[in-house]
């Protein structure tokens, strides 16, 4: 059975195809590339012609030539299907998935499967992918809209609805590129725009008053995730970042945090990455001498759980289980979220809320805006500003109100003191 692998180009809009040992490409000159391969998957049963399976973007030839290999093996053991005959649930996860889990980052795969198997494949598993029409993608977001919420406790946003059009168009591009069908069905459905799911996704923000937070601390005090809570609410950090912190990257001595590990859900479990969110995540904070106490009796305390311990594995986790291994994320997220309840205080999300609340308190108090985008990790001011937009009316009045009082001070009349020449020279 005839197989080959070969590149093509990223860059120019032909997708040129390399030729043998080229190191550019012959249309456009760029080096950049990605692999793919095209193997006789035998005849057509209607018409006796030879048909041929291409697929790619693979980031190296080695996994070209796997992914080849799979669908020799299916073709002589008689499990491979015809693309004319393929459905939706077949493409997504017995073809794109695999190849797209060797292409991108562990976590960003696990939320693609996640929203594939959880809003996709129930409603539009089993039609054809040659017959999957723009129509039906509509059809499709707006049901996991309307209907797409596990607890029945309302519609889902439109943020989620986004994020599942952008899934699909990926998966139905790359069934164009393999020539599964002609048309990608998404490019001419109508997803909520991405302007309208920003504004869900702000709209879902809710945050605490300074009061609030203080009385929320006050119920807290007791408890063992207090320290995580009050480190929270303090520097804004995410959830990734709270239970990937180490000690050795805590200095209580200058009163500095430095984030440089997350723990992210991958398949359900949690999993280290040296890197956070993006290179902006990559930061240090200065914490408050209360933190600095509340951290400082943590590591005392968790210094007498580690000796007397019958196992303890040394992650260095300043946050984690009386075994020292990491909290899963839900559990915190679950904890925090009951702790919220029993307060009687007004429901915000754990501990996302908390992290807007910290940057709104921020604003609200005259912080620059440069300083809240980088203790918040944000890749720009301008996303920072967009996020919490609805504070810059007080800020605006704050602003004029200091202003006035730093050039004109209190009761101060501009006007007294001039006389006809000073006011002559002022309008030359």
């Amino acid at each position: 059975m005839a197989g080959q692998v070969y590149k093509r180009c990223t860059k120019c809009p032909g997708r040129a195809q390399y030729r043998d040992k080229d190191r550019r490409c012959p249309k456009c000159g760029a080096s950049t590339y990605t692999w793919y391969f095209t193997v006789d998957v035998g005849a057509d049963g209607a018409t006796g012609k030879r048909k041929r399976k291409k697929a790619g973007g693979f980031a190296t030839k080695r996994e070209a030539e796997k992914a080849l290999a799979e669908v020799v093996s299916k073709v002589n053991h008689n499990r491979y299907v015809d693309g004319s005959k393929l459905t939706v649930r077949e493409f997504l996860v017995d073809e794109w998935l695999p190849t797209m889990e060797m292409a991108i980052e562990g976590s960003t795969w696990t939320g693609y499967k996640e929203y594939i198997h959880r809003y996709v494949l129930e409603r539009i598993g089993d039609v054809a992918l040659r017959d999957l029409k723009a129509q039906k993608l509509n059809w499709l977001y707006s049901d996991v809209r309307k209907n797409g919420r596990s607890r029945g406790t309302g519609p889902l946003s439109l943020k989620t609805v986004r994020e599942v059009h952008v899934i699909m168009h990926r998966a139905l591009e790359d069934a164009v590129a393999w020539e599964y069908i002609e048309v990608n069905p998404a490019h001419r459905a109508t997803p909520p725009s991405s302007t309208a799911a920003k504004n869900s996704r702000k709209a879902a923000i809710r945050t605490w008053t300074a009061e609030e937070v203080h009385e929320f601390a006050q119920f807290v005090a007791d408890h063992p995730f207090y320290a995580l809570w009050l480190l929270t609410a303090s520097t804004g950090m995410r959830r990734s970042e709270l239970l990937g912190l180490r000690w050795k990257d805590v200095d209580l001595d200058r009163g500095l945090v430095a984030i440089r590990q997350v723990l992210v859900k991958v398949g359900g479990r949690g999993r280290f990455k040296p890197a956070p969110k993006s290179r902006h995540g990559f930061r240090t904070l200065r914490i408050p001498e209360r933190l600095v106490e509340a951290l400082a009796r943590l590591r005392d305390e968790q210094a007498k759980v580690r000796a007397n311990a019958d196992e303890w594995h040394d992650l260095d986790l300043v946050f984690c289980r009386p075994d020292g291994l990491p909290w899963h994320p839900d559990h915190i997220t679950s904890t925090v979220r009951k702790l919220i309840k029993a307060s009687g205080l007004p429901r915000i999300r754990p501990l996302q809320d908390l992290r807007h609340t910290h940057a709104t308190l921020l604003l609200v108090g005259g912080e620059h805006l440069k300083v809240v985008q980088e203790r918040l990790g944000h890749h720009s001011h301008s996303f920072t500003s967009d996020t919490y937009q609805h504070v810059t009316p007080g800020m605006d009045d704050a602003a004029a109100a200091r202003f006035d009082g730093m050039v004109f001070g209190d009761g101060v009349d501009d006007r007294q003191g001039t006389d006809d020449s000073d006011q002559d020279a002022d309008e030359d």
